[in-house]
């Protein structure tokens, strides 16, 4: 067995109360539309040795296509529907950055202050300590902040990050311990050795560490803050940044999937303690829920979770000097293979991998979701599901 990495996964460009139709044809698909669609995301899935693909297609306020395809878990018999729960991983930091805006638009945070005027310590670049980081910086990865990998461990193995069921380690303690001299975990290695705001540097550790920032300044746990503000009003059920959260038994097992023997490998319901950069659960059809109100300016379905100026912030293109995609905080463009310009975030962990992009133009956004880490070409076969989704419905 030799499971990836966060770094490996993110080396490879995967981390770069109304009732929903369970299975869309919500007006946009006839019966035979519909019959082969489904027929066309279950041969994806084994073409991308993938155990199961739950997808959904947003326009407006309607869900309108929506399917579940192969084993949630296949031990216990779980076939996947699109309310099966799939751990997000990076597409995770876009709720993340909601619930720190939430706070922006209270008038709690500013995206432009030093961090440290909220920290219980200071938080400092080793490299140029006089030069503060702030919340923007942390959300559009030019913090100069480092991944520094060996930090969580491989699954599995003794002192891994990755724990059974939740983290006993709380994230204010983990934050501390790595960005805090004398702690456990903090090496120079945790930064770049250069001025916040330089250059642009993908970091999960940075997006933890705004979630922590909010936590501090508010008094609140970061996930509380995000369930209130974001998921509930949304009517995400069983969503959540914890395993506590998740009220049902439909939870996909992540999977790797062994060439050798041609069989799925089941690793085990994981958390970590930087959850806010990548461990929030939710289903196809309830995260489509926060995809449709974030196209439509911060409201679904009559209910409002953002400022239509707070949404057109994200989006902004940030830092155009610096990266040549269009990078808003958390956010940013993709080209699909059709030429169209697309906004959104992928994500990838062990035995995850995952989509959420929209098109501006047409104002469709589709949700790609499966329990298996998916390289190469692996990766091209489920991003053809979602070429599929917008070709279809846009």
């Amino acid at each position: 067995m030799d499971p990836l990495s966060r770094r490996d996964v993110l080396r490879r460009g995967l981390a770069a109360g109304a009732a929903i139709a369970p299975f869309g044809v919500v007006r946009s698909a006839s019966a035979v539309a519909d019959a082969e669609l489904r027929a066309f995301v279950r041969a994806k899935m084994r073409a991308a040795k993938a155990p199961g693909v739950a997808v959904a297609v947003v326009r407006g306020d309607e869900i309108v296509w929506s399917s579940g395809e192969g084993w949630a878990d296949r031990r216990r018999g779980i076939r996947v529907s699109p309310r099966t729960v799939f751990m997000l991983a990076s597409v995770s930091k876009t709720v993340s950055c909601a619930g720190i805006m939430a706070l922006v638009e209270d008038g709690v945070l500013d995206l432009d202050a030093d961090i440290d005027d909220h920290l219980p310590f200071e938080v400092r670049i080793p490299a140029r300590p006089h030069r503060p980081i702030t919340l923007r910086q942390l959300l559009v990865h030019t913090s100069a902040i480092r991944d520094r990998w060996d930090v969580w461990g491989a699954i599995g193995q003794p002192g891994s990050l990755y724990f059974h069921g939740d983290s006993p380690i709380a994230l204010g303690d983990f934050m501390a311990s790595y960005y805090l001299p004398g702690g456990a975990e903090y090496e120079h290695g945790n930064f770049f050795g250069r001025a916040p705001g330089r250059r642009y540097a993908y970091s999960n550790l940075a997006v933890a560490l705004a979630g922590y920032v909010t936590e501090a300044a508010s008094g609140l746990d970061f996930g509380e803050l995000c369930r209130t503000r974001i998921l509930q009003p949304l009517r995400m059920r069983d969503s959540g940044f914890r395993l506590a959260d998740i009220g049902t038994d439909d939870l996909a097992m992540p999977y790797r999937y062994d060439r050798a023997r041609d069989r799925f490998e089941a690793f085990y319901q994981y958390g970590y303690p930087d959850y806010p950069d990548g461990a929030l659960r939710a289903s196809a059809v309830h995260l489509a829920r926060w995809l449709g109100a974030f196209m439509q300016g911060g409201e679904f379905r009559g209910h409002r979770v953002l400022d239509p100026s707070t949404v057109r912030e994200i989006r902004r293109n940030q830092i155009p000097d610096l990266v040549p995609w269009h990078q808003g905080l958390i956010w940013y463009g993709e080209r699909s293979p059709g030429g169209f310009r697309m906004l959104g975030h992928t994500g990838g962990d062990y035995g995850v991998s995952t989509r959420m992009f929209f098109r501006p133009d047409r104002g469709v956004g589709v949700v790609t979701l499966t329990n298996a880490y998916l390289p190469g070409r692996r990766w091209t076969s489920f991003t053809e599901i979602e070429t599929r989704m917008f070709r279809e419905f846009s």
